[in-house]
């Protein structure tokens, strides 16, 4: 295989050799692979299997790379085995443009149309069938399509996309719709797949497919190579770059800046405070001086570098605030705005008070249907005042049996008291004196 010309951005870097087929090595199969395809008809599973060896190793090819862009030369160029290129790739490249999974550069770089369906529309649909039938027309012509005509292989520009939109979504969140320069894109790429073969060119490819899909806006030129490009990138679709944000960058990169030249001065104003001493310790005064007076000159840099700095981040914070408040007040008009469709509905001053009054009427006459039915009936007192007429009689006469019978207990009391004293007092009598009771007198039976 030929080896890669790394000073020219459009040739695919070679296959390793574990990426390569294991017939490779093979000449008999390889010297069948290389050659023309020939008529579909005659042979069908020989073409199909053909055409899927190439395709699949086409697709290896583009995904090490993660190359968006290639032509038949860079492919035959990619493919060189053995001083021979493959004849047999012009009539894979028309299979994989009839299918719509590659297209023409210069169709994919136009500018996007007002919708993405159009776009789509475009792209997928009216191409292929001007070139179909332009194929079809020139089916008997030697040379169907130039090997130098860029396609681009629509899959490896959806992943590569994919790829950049899963550095933006993990990274900080602050990110998100925030501008990011080219460079730091492809750095991330690289870091995220560890590829080391992705270029900017095809990150440029990738951003180009987010922008047609509204994921992404540019400011610049994404065509050209050597010109700075800016961009906003976001899963959930983004609008176009304003001058607020673009000079919000430039705030942010100036700031930046900034503080890396102060953090340079710093050490440099350390670098003369030691050179000062060393001198002063070797009693060379003039050179230590000299470092001193170097000192002062980096301090006034260092000062006015400062304030530059602080100017900046004001206006940064200034910039926020804004942003901040314009929030705020957007909410205050969505507030406002539902508020008044509520007047819509009758909610106006005139109709709650009327309510209100309305519901303390009511209010009112249900108080006073309160209070009649609280009321008690007229038979309901009568039998009341019967029956407490009744229990009073029967407790008059339960008090009065209750009286007579204390008066005869006290009665009977007052009379057997004199009698209790007349009793002798047994208290100093032994019991042991008490004569022994007589048994009593045995009757014998008579006869």
């Amino acid at each position: 295989m030929a080896s890669k010309d790394n000073n020219s951005p459009n040739n695919l870097p070679p296959l390793p050799d574990d990426k390569l087929p294991e017939c490779w090595k093979q000449d008999d199969r390889m010297n069948s692979l290389f050659a023309d395809f020939r008529n579909r008809s005659v042979n069908p599973q020989d073409w199909s299997s053909k055409y899927k060896f190439w395709h699949e190793v086409i697709l290896e090819l583009l995904d090490f790379s993660k190359s968006c862009c290639f032509s038949v030369s860079d492919l035959n160029i990619a493919f060189k085995r053995n001083g021979r290129v493959p004849v047999c790739l012009p009539t894979v490249i028309q299979e994989m443009f009839r299918t719509g999974e590659i297209i023409l550069e210069q169709d994919f770089v136009k500018e996007p149309s007002s919708t993405w369906t159009g776009w789509a529309v475009d792209v997928f649909v009216k191409k292929p069938l001007v070139w179909s039938f332009s194929k079809a027309k020139n089916y008997v012509s030697e040379e169907v399509i130039n090997v130098h005509t860029k396609y681009i292989h629509l899959p490896t520009v959806k992943d590569l996309a994919e790829i950049i939109l899963s550095t933006i979504d993990h990274a900080d969140n602050n990110q998100e719709n925030n501008l990011i320069p080219l460079s730091e894109i492809v750095e991330n790429c690289m870091r995220k797949t560890e590829n080391k073969l992705i270029t900017e060119k095809n990150i440029r490819f990738a951003l180009i497919w987010l922008r047609n899909t509204r994921k992404a806006a540019l400011k610049g030129n994404c065509l050209d190579l050597k010109a700075d490009l800016l961009v906003k990138i976001s899963a959930h679709g983004v609008k176009n770059i304003s001058e607020v944000e673009e000079g919000v960058y430039k705030l942010k990169k100036q700031e930046s800046m900034l503080i890396k030249n102060i953090e340079v001065l710093e050490l440099e104003k350390r670098a003369c405070v030691e050179k000062a001493k060393s001198y002063v310790s070797t009693e060379f005064r003039h050179a230590a001086k000299n470092c001193l007076r170097k000192k002062h000159e980096i301090e006034k840099c260092i000062e006015k570098r400062g304030a530059s700095l602080r100017n900046v981040q004001t206006l940064l914070s200034r910039i926020h605030d804004a942003h901040s408040d314009a929030e705020v007040l957007d909410v205050y008009k969505v507030g406002c705005n539902i508020l008044k469709k509520f007047e819509e509905t009758g909610l106006t001053e005139d109709n709650v008070r009327d309510t209100m009054d309305n519901l303390s009427d009511v209010l009112e006459e249900m108080k006073d249907v309160q209070s009649v039915l609280a009321e008690p009936s007229l038979r309901d007192n009568e039998s009341d005042t019967s029956l407490e007429k009744e229990l009073e009689d029967l407790l008059n006469s339960s008090f009065g049996d209750t009286e007579k019978e204390k008066s005869f207990e006290a009665k009977d009391t007052s009379i057997n008291a004199p009698d209790l004293k007349d009793l002798p007092d047994l208290s100093s009598l032994n019991l042991l004196d008490l004569p022994a009771p007589k048994k009593p007198t045995q009757l014998l039976p008579t006869v």
